[in-house]
């Protein structure tokens, strides 16, 4: 399959977002010290490059990820009433929970991260609020999830989190770093929010609107591992998910079964000095009239960032003489709290 990236160029997906197999940090008695360089190499090749891979080889069981697709489908299927009776407050509330549509304008964040430094027509102070609705799920949040998402969350949850262990040692290794050197951000509590983003079938007034599904944006913290919706199909009009390439262009992503897409914040945009750059990405709406307007869309993106209190500043081995510090020190929960109240509405 090839995707448009430029007017009159047509290049093959594997070309834009590399996939990259993670199975030597995921499953290293398998593997040798030269297969963890020759991983880390494309890690750090596809961060500069486009700030999104496709990730293979993480050792999460299909059954672990289609149990929660299931009941998240099970959730937001229910009455507007039903749903609402767990909502804790404005995304972003430290109890999770469900927000609904109308609630949200994400595109509203835009600052100066991204490889676009923020110049961007599609971002606004008064975008339309996207028309998605969502369900944050917290383990230890004191507020009870709904019955059918608490187990196949709570496993799904523990899985990425040994995922995101297995990305902080690759990521450590492509920029030459101890293995363990992330740990004192993360520990002993990352900042990290399992959600369930579901994009309602479109009305007609919806499909002819200016709003979108999710509008254009960087992410807040560290990593976010998506698992992508099946439905999309990776074509330039088609809707779903889309990555804005240094070049100005959208790319659509092309879903990969049984991969997880990974992309970079903004924080490690710090921690890189530029090396390493927020991709702005959007999810569009399908054409008007089309079946895909007139179906649902689910994707479970699982947003990852350093405990509150950690102070986010260029990392030692990305600075020098040549390439002093870009971006001045900022706490980590003072990014986060700018760029939430940013986008509720």
């Amino acid at each position: 399959h090839t995707r448009s990236t430029t007017a009159g160029t047509r290049q093959p997906h594997s070309m834009v977002v590399a996939t990259i197999d993670i199975s030597p940090f995921a499953n290293p008695a398998a593997h040798d010290d030269a297969a963890r360089a020759r991983a880390a190499a494309d890690w750090d090749r596809a961060m500069s490059d486009v700030g999104f891979a496709v990730v293979a080889g993480h050792g999460v069981a299909p059954e672990v990820v289609g149990a929660l697709r299931s009941a998240a489908h099970e959730f937001f299927e229910r009455s507007a009433e039903a749903k609402a009776a767990y909502c804790h407050g404005p995304y972003g509330n430290p109890l999770g929970g469900y927000t609904g549509i109308g609630t949200e304008a994400v595109s509203r964040t835009r600052d100066t991260h991204g490889g676009d430094g923020g110049r961007s027509a599609g971002a606004s102070a008064a975008a339309p609020p996207d028309l998605v609705e969502s369900f944050i799920f917290k383990p230890a949040s004191p507020a009870a999830a709904p019955v059918c998402l608490d187990k196949p969350a709570s496993a799904y949850h523990s899985e990425l989190l040994r995922v995101l262990g297995c990305l902080h040692q690759l990521t450590a290794a492509a920029l030459s770093l101890p293995a363990d050197y992330f740990e004192r951000f993360y520990s002993p509590h990352a900042e990290v929010s399992l959600r369930l983003a579901y994009y309602p079938a479109l009305s007609a007034s919806e499909q002819a609107s200016s709003a979108v599904r999710y509008g254009e944006h960087t992410d807040y913290t560290g990593f976010t591992l998506l698992s992508q919706d099946e439905s999309d199909l990776g074509e330039d009009g088609a809707g779903g998910l889309q990555v804005k390439l240094r070049s100005g262009h959208w790319h659509a992503l092309q879903p990969v079964r049984g991969c997880f897409v990974v992309n970079i914040g903004d924080l490690y945009e710090v921690w890189t000095n530029g090396r390493w750059r927020s991709t702005v990405h959007r999810v569009m709406k399908p054409p008007a009239g089309s079946a895909s307007a007139a179906a649902p869309r689910l994707s479970i993106p699982f947003f990852t960032g350093p405990h509150n209190e950690a102070v986010i500043e260029a990392l030692p081995t990305c600075v020098d003489e040549e390439h002093p510090p870009l971006y001045e020190p900022v706490l980590a929960r003072e990014h986060l709290r700018r760029k939430l109240s940013a986008s509720n509405v």
